[in-house]
């Protein structure tokens, strides 16, 4: 590295640390821009609510209530770490915030407080031309009418007995709040059922709700003394705690003849719709049922029944009416997907008429990304990406999906190349099982993705070596709700490596390396599970995958398989969590790995570890950040990264990491938003078995040894956020080190042992370090 490059990067250091620094010592404070000079503005706006409530209702009623504000009473400031900025706040007008009341009023009806109580005052604070305004806004709800009894109450047998056998999932219950929006969705719930149940026409607007708030044998006369005594304690009780009965029934007038129930009659669909046909050929052909008009030659007629959930003489139902819509829509074939319904006069019969308009049968695509694979064979490039990428949506003129992408990909270290790498792959997705596999039942097979996978790739390491990988696999992929489960069954890699003049100097230099550094075949199964969880503003990610190799083909001896195949298993599981918070959000990752080289593998030099291009590595951009790509461990090793001896590539059998990312508005440049981020990374990686490395057991992993095994990074970045992708700058310091050069012997696993500005890392990249 020049003189002129290493200043040029301590000074940029020298820039964020002083920056933080200034910082952390500035007072919190708002900054008020192109405010209406002399007159008072709307600087802050407070709602507080009192009342026999709980801390977790005033919250939510809180933030909802802060939607109700008219907009010229919403002060709006972006926050910067210390401090904030406040540009063109509105004018304060009564008449804004009296409008603002009546919002509120109508939010707290609609919950069901109807004896709210809502008043607001204004403090007014100045500085210089500035005239800050304050308005406080005091909200006492009062006590929640309360749904003291709920009942169905509809003039039609069937359509009440519905009700009545699905009550238990309604979403009004007796003692919930007498609220607008339960209310609501169990109107829709009801539309739903009926329609589920053959009522094809009917819809909301047949429904009412009837509702009192008074018993009505409260308001009956009476002469016994006793039970008047009684009817006056149940109006004292009325007073304190509110109730309401609700009954649901048919509105009264409505068309009788929206309650006819319907059966499915004629399917015809229009596979390659178009409104203008003129001079084009109609063909019709019924398959299964349903007539397929077609006026070219563009899909195969046969595929068409397995995406249309209803037949002739089915009983119609909303549901499998949306299903089919969504089926198609998500087949990417058809840009355009209707169904529409044609009741047949004064009959019980409704026929369908599906029209389906294609879309583009080829759709070419180009972008430059920063790489995020965590394998060496797909390199985890630091540095650029270019993809070129052509889709088939037509594959085999039966709604499948066909890939192809080109990537050529670039490791930088220091001034030059470190890595290229050229890849190809082909995909073809199936939209269904293939084979039907008819034991399967049908509800899961509508969720079920066949693919069929091409992949090859060189990778060139300058001086080092060239490997070249060919790999293909047939798989399956179900998803089931927030779960996407995925099976590769088989998966056949073959890779070969042609060692360059550094590696196999290392090899004389340190023989242990050979048993790292090694090719062959890999006869795998993996299956995987992804599942993703949301609730309020918190988001988790769990992922887990095994993959093992050598099961079935290891049974059968040859001379090439007892020289190639290697015989593993290999486990690994994530967790990710995020955490928004109002304008930061905090992610905590957890990843953790092991894989084990079976002592049946017939090639001894393939027995010790796993293959190189399946070992974990950490480092880099997305990894354990303060240090290089693949230049942390394994374990506690103290070796050279270059020349005799040397270790300049780190892999392990064993992987633990775990990071702490903490993210907040930093600031705006030219519309653009600047994140910033301060993080911490902890985590190693290790050998199994103690013959992959015998003359250094502190690279094997072992519980006694985890506590000075785990590294540990802090750091600080910028996050560029241009919406479509993000630019990343991480800058991170090695607080603990278990593997430093022999030269830095003396500071391993020292806390902060290494001189600020010292064996620190940048790392530049694309997108955030997490999926999240």
């Amino acid at each position: 590295m020049s003189t002129h490059h290493h200043h040029a990067i301590l000074k940029f250091r020298n820039i964020i640390i002083v920056g933080l620094a200034v910082l952390l010592v500035t007072s919190c404070s708002t900054i008020v821009k192109s405010y209406p000079a002399n007159k008072p503005f709307v600087y802050q706006t407070n709602i507080n609510i009192t009342g026999n409530i709980t801390s977790d209702t005033a919250a939510d009623m809180v933030s909802r209530l802060k939607g109700q504000l008219d907009d010229s009473m919403k002060s709006r400031s972006i926050s910067k770490i210390v401090w904030s900025v406040m540009k063109n706040p509105p004018v304060y007008y009564n008449n804004t915030a009296e409008k603002s009341v009546i919002y509120m009023h109508a939010l707290m009806n609609s919950m069901g407080y109807f004896n709210d109580s809502i008043t607001y005052d204004t403090a007014v604070t100045v500085k210089g031309d500035q005239y800050r305004t304050s308005v406080n806004f005091e909200i006492k709800p009062g006590k929640v009418v309360r749904i003291d009894s709920f009942s169905y109450n509809i003039k039609q047998q069937e359509l009440q007995n519905i009700a009545l056998t699905n009550q238990k999932n309604a979403f009004v219950k007796k003692g919930d709040p007498f609220a607008k929006a339960p209310i609501s969705d169990e109107f829709d719930r009801l539309v739903d059922l009926y329609r589920n149940n053959g009522y094809l026409r009917f819809g909301r607007e047949a429904l009412v709700g009837v509702w009192d708030t008074l018993d009505i044998s409260l308001l009956q006369p009476t002469f016994d003394p006793f039970e008047q005594f009684d009817i006056l304690l149940k109006l004292k009780e009325r007073r304190e705690n509110p109730t309401a009965n609700l009954e649901i029934k048919l509105k009264p007038g409505f068309d009788s003849s929206k309650l006819t129930k319907y059966f499915v009659g004629k399917i015809t669909t229009f596979p390659d719709f178009s409104p203008d046909t003129t001079g084009l050929t109609r063909k019709e052909e019924m398959v299964d049922g349903i007539n397929v008009v077609s006026y070219s030659n563009t899909f195969k007629t046969k595929i068409f029944p397995q995406y249309i959930y209803f037949r002739q003489g089915d009983l119609y139902k909303q549901v499998q009416y949306a299903k089919t819509i969504n089926r198609f829509n998500s087949l990417g074939a058809w840009r355009l997907v209707s169904i529409e319904p044609v009741p047949r006069k004064n009959q019980d019969t409704a026929d369908f008429i599906i029209r389906l308009t294609p879309a583009k049968k080829y759709s070419f695509t180009t972008n430059i990304e920063g790489s995020r694979n965590q394998s060496v064979v797909s390199g985890n490039l630091f540095g650029i990406g270019l993809n070129v990428g052509v889709q088939n949506r037509n594959f085999g003129k039966a709604a499948n999906i066909a890939t192809t992408n080109l990537r050529y990909g670039i490791e930088l270290s220091s001034s030059f190349i470190q890595t290229q790498q050229l890849s190809a792959s082909y995909n073809i997705f199936f939209p269904k099982l293939v084979p039907r596999m008819k034991w399967i039942p049908e509800k899961y097979k509508e969720n079920l993705q066949t693919s069929l996978s091409f992949n090859a790739s060189n990778t060139e390491r300058k001086d080092f070596f060239n490997l070249t990988t060919i790999n293909s696999s047939w798989g399956y992929e179900y998803l089931s709700k927030n779960a996407l489960f995925s099976l590769r069954l088989p998966n056949i890699e073959y890779s070969y490596l042609k060692p360059r003049q550094k590696l196999l100097d290392l090899f004389i230099s340190n023989p242990s390396l050979k048993n790292v550094f090694t090719d062959g075949l890999i006869s795998s199964i993996i299956t995987g599970v992804t599942i993703n969880h949301s609730k309020n503003k918190t988001q988790n990610i769990f992922r887990a995958n095994a993959e093992i190799s050598g099961l079935l083909t290891g049974l059968v001896s040859t001379k090439f398989l007892d020289e190639n195949l290697y015989r593993f298993i290999k486990l690994d599981g994530e967790i990710i969590r995020k955490i928004k918070f109002n304008k930061t959000a905090l992610v905590l990752r957890f990843h953790s790995g092991v894989g084990y080289e079976f002592n049946s593998t017939a090639n001894p030099l393939k027995r010790n570890n796993l293959p190189f291009f399946k070992q974990y590595f950490a480092g880099g951009p997305n990894s354990m950040r303060a240090w290089g790509l693949r230049k942390l461990g394994p374990g506690s090793t103290i070796a050279e990264f270059s020349g005799t001896g040397s270790q300049p590539e780190r892999y392990g059998d064993v992987q633990l990491e775990g990071n702490i990312e903490y993210r907040f508005p930093f600031f705006k440049l030219f519309g653009i938003n600047i994140e910033g981020a301060l993080f911490t990374d902890f985590g190693n990686i290790w050998f199994l078995k103690k013959e992959a490395n015998p003359l250094v057991p502190e690279s094997v992993f072992n519980f006694g040894r985890l506590g000075k095994d785990i590294a540990v990074g802090i750091g600080t970045g910028f996050r560029i956020d241009f919406s479509f992708f993000v630019i990343r700058l991480d800058y991170s310091y090695k607080a603990k080190d278990p593997s430093p050069s022999p030269a830095n012997s003396a500071i391993q696993n020292k806390w902060f042992g290494y001189k600020l500005l010292k064996n620190d890392q940048f790392q530049l990249a694309i997108s955030f370090p997490f999926i999240l």
